[in-house]
């Protein structure tokens, strides 16, 4: 038995078998195969491996006639490797005695073999290595394009999926039905994929640092996902210890939800709005069953999957539409595109922050079509239900007129068409990027409604990368800056009437939803599963009891000093927030 301690990203409790992928290119699954199961995948992998033979041998044949011979010398080398008996036979050798597939065994052989390239004292050898990454590379796409390999969307499950990583993309192709529990390497609370589990209540725990290396596949491995711990290959006193906590963890959970019907008010009779963020069609009815009043957050770039092609308008249609009808008669936000250059195919390289590069609006000059279609979408989608739109990614007022403007073109195009849609469907900006806190009184008299995005909005004004270990213990939702920024905000939002949002991970932390009450802020959108603690949290408090609190907050000097006061003044909220603040 071993135990890995992480980061507690989504509670809950699951136990189950262990399913281990690697990054490479793609995905990599360590899948242990059944004795009779070795034969069939050591026939793949050989033929895998004789596509990938035909296939150079066209390309050498191809460069041959149209570049000339000696040009193409290069995939005789290349044909040499794949028959080499270091790879080849290796790699059915590991798929025979380790009983794992053949992309594992391909991987295995991978490492074996630049640790062998790189103990060449020949400069020129050690360069072999890209070639032969090359070779497997292109082994490993024909093993992914039979029809039995193993994928995201095709999980073997119900699995504990353990992995080194997870980028967006992937966690919106995964099946997450057959999902019990995440466990990876790195990651913080704010990590997109530990964001979608909570919104799914599955648990999950990040930053394990080498739980993929320490985790062998097929082992049963427990996650508990309120403590941040995974127990690989339990006893059974621990085996039996966590189950008892799990049903615990359980009819908690039920109880929470039995809140669903009861209001969002503070003791003193002040209405605060509770929405769930969501990603998918699917986490639409787990907001409904744990009493979401709305979709505060869609996040509709995970509609386009890894990339292109793009979504069309009748199919963003159909999708916004279903979301109303789930949520009827609740309304519908949804954030446009917030993507990076990546999306965009081959119309130019990826920013090396993506962070803070040319993503979301910046991406508008360079290729508004997409945002058209998509403004389009949401325009028709007006007359099904109260949708609304919100610009990511502001900086100041000429981001927002270049977005308003593409949404009159937009507006211009369906009258011209004849096609029907709603004229004053309501705009707003999410409040992310510091240039535009600052601004915020500009902004307000442009817009009918703000929302803060918080994970962005933090780790931009204290220079903090959430989603690297080595300095998300810096980011802070509750530093002194966070706090003054915020009140800024509702400031600029309440002088002109504007109705105020929170639509990042603060929102769902009771301690610090009560805090945001105080600021001012009356609409907090979050993981459907936080929902009823939040709930609990404002129900047990007086409106004027958190203003008061928030007010004390922005005079204190340091995060710490936040921190302990609350903690002091709201035990009971602070002892149901998922991790201390």
């Amino acid at each position: 038995m071993s135990r890995l301690q992480g980061t507690a990203v989504s509670p809950g409790i699951a136990v189950g078998r262990a399913l281990v992928v690697e990054r490479d290119a793609a995905p990599v699954f360590r899948l242990s195969l059944e004795p009779g199961a070795v034969a069939g995948e050591v026939a793949r992998l050989e033929t895998a491996l004789e596509g990938s033979r035909e296939q150079l041998r066209a390309v050498k044949d191809r460069l041959s006639r149209e570049v000339g011979t000696p040009h193409a010398y290069i995939f005789d080398a290349h044909l040499l490797m794949l028959d080499d008996p270091l790879l080849r036979a290796r790699a059915v050798e590991v798929v025979e005695t380790e009983r794992v597939n053949a992309e594992w065994a391909l991987r295995t052989v991978s490492e074996e073999l630049h640790d062998l390239f790189d103990q060449f004292s020949d400069e020129y050898l050690r360069e072999r290595s890209t070639d032969l990454d090359d070779v497997i590379g292109r082994v490993q796409l024909n093993l992914r394009g039979s029809p039995d390999a193993p994928s995201l969307e095709r999980l073997p499950g119900p699995v504990i999926l353990v992995a080194s990583d997870l980028a967006p993309s992937e966690a919106a192709e995964l099946d997450w039905e057959k999902v019990l529990a995440v466990a990876t390497d790195v990651g913080s609370s704010t990590y997109h994929t530990a964001i979608i589990a909570r919104s799914l209540g599955i648990p999950a725990v990040v930053g394990l640092k080498d739980a993929t290396r320490r985790t062998p596949s097929g082992s049963l491995v427990v996650v508990d996902g309120t403590h941040g711990e995974v127990v690989v290959d339990p006893s059974e006193s621990t085996l039996e210890e966590l189950r008892v906590a799990q049903e615990e963890y359980r009819l908690e959970d039920e109880r929470l939800r039995t809140t669903r019907e009861l209001p969002a008010r503070t003791d003193d009779g002040v209405e605060v709005r509770l929405e769930a963020n969501v990603e998918f069609l699917e986490e639409a009815a787990t907001g409904r069953l744990y009493g979401a009043q709305g979709i505060g957050l869609f996040r509709s770039e995970y509609l386009l999957g890894r990339g292109l092609p793009w979504p069309t308008e009748e199919q963003q249609l159909d999708v916004y539409r279903r979301l109303m009808e789930q949520m009827h008669p609740h309304p519908v936000t949804v954030r446009t595109w917030d993507i990076g250059l990546e999306a965009l195919g081959s119309r130019g390289p990826s920013s090396p922050n993506p962070a803070l590069g040319e993503r979301a609006l910046r991406l508008l000059r360079r290729s508004p079509e997409p945002f058209r279609v998509q403004l389009r979408a949401l325009l028709r989608a007006g007359e099904h239900g109260p949708v609304r739109i919100m610009f990511p990614f502001v900086g100041g007022v000429g981001d927002l007129h270049l977005a308003l403007a593409l949404l009159e073109e937009a507006r211009e195009e369906l009258r011209r068409a004849g096609v029907p849609f709603r004229e004053d469907v309501p705009v707003g900006i999410n409040l992310e990027v510091p240039s535009a806190a600052v601004v915020a009184d500009l902004l307000a008299p442009e817009v009918d409604f703000f929302s803060v995005g918080t994970n962005d909005l933090i780790q931009y004004l204290l220079a903090v990368d959430r989603t690297d270990p080595r300095v998300s213990g810096l980011y802070e939702p509750l530093h002194p800056a966070v706090m003054r920024t915020l009140a800024q905000i509702a400031t600029a939002a309440r002088a002109h009437e504007r109705p105020l949002s929170v639509c990042g991970e603060m929102a769902g932390q009771p301690l610090e939803a009560v805090l945001l009450v105080g600021l001012g802020f009356r609409e907090l959108s979050m993981a459907p599963t936080a929902i009823p603690r939040v709930k609990e949290a404002v129900r047990a408090v007086r409106e004027v009891d958190a203003r008061r609190l928030a007010e004390h907050c922005l005079s204190l000097r340091t995060c710490d000093d936040i921190v302990r006061f609350v903690r002091q003044e709201l035990p009971e909220a602070a002892a149901s927030s998922r991790e201390p603040a």
